[in-house]
């Protein structure tokens, strides 16, 4: 039985044995089956922590030698979440700061707003060092242009799926390449944690706050030495 917030770390999901033998999971496929993994190893207990194998990858690295990306797939535009989705992954790993940062957000509502709400707390955590390139996920061609030019903290990085990667926008790929932002592709699915499917996995009934999914890269190997998920929810009764 879960308490009501939990936080739940997979640990590095690179050393699950049981994740390994299905590498051709998609991102959502291998949340999932990693917070199964991780949840089942803790069953009884009712933590308000739940943290999987202690991610060691940089313990005794040189941190300018390592790489860390973070993506964040936010379920409101609540900067505060956002903030605390930061700063729970710089905990977790023992660092001060993310070399590059990547906002996931589609919600229903004035989209442009909401991000320019979150976009706050990057450029917040920007000016404290935490954070170096930042960036944003799948949206519209004119809506990061709003972004950017509304922001004192420009966005360095553009994700956009691989469903569409063969049809960039042009429009889009003319302003990346004049305002040197990087173009990125990627295979995560809209939702990367469905309500119906956390529900499942807590055996009862959740919110989402977040997720975020860490990589750290050896940068001389070029190697990626670990990969994880941080999971924050709202147990209900």
């Amino acid at each position: 039985m879960l308490s009501p917030n939990v936080l739940i770390c997979t640990g590095n999901i690179l050393s699950l044995n049981e994740s390994k033998t299905k590498p051709s999971q998609n991102p959502a496929d291998e949340l999932i089956e990693s917070l199964k993994i991780v949840l089942h190893d803790n069953d009884g207990e009712n933590p308000v922590v739940i943290k999987g194998k202690k991610d060691n990858a940089l313990q005794g690295i040189v941190r300018e030698e390592v790489k860390i990306t973070v993506k964040v797939f936010m379920s409101s535009p609540n900067v505060n979440l956002l903030k605390e989705a930061i700063d729970q992954v710089c905990s977790y790993l023992n660092t001060n700061a993310i070399d590059s940062l990547v906002i996931a957000y589609s919600g229903k509502e004035d989209l442009l707003s909401s991000l320019k709400q979150l976009w706050v707390g990057v450029e917040e955590y920007v000016g404290l060092g935490k954070l170096s390139s930042v960036g944003l996920s799948d949206v519209s061609t004119n809506l990061f242009i709003d972004l950017f030019q509304w922001a004192n903290v420009k966005p360095n990085i553009v994700q956009i799926t691989l469903a569409t990667c063969c049809v960039v926008p042009p429009a889009l790929q003319t302003f990346t390449q004049e305002n040197y932002v990087q173009l990125l592709t990627h295979n995560d699915p809209d939702q990367i944690l469905s309500e119906e499917e956390l529900n499942k996995i807590v055996n009862g009934n959740a919110r989402l706050h977040w997720v975020t999914r860490y990589q750290i890269h050896v940068k001389c190997r070029g190697i990626l030495s670990s990969k994880g998920y941080l999971v924050y929810i709202n147990k209900t009764t």
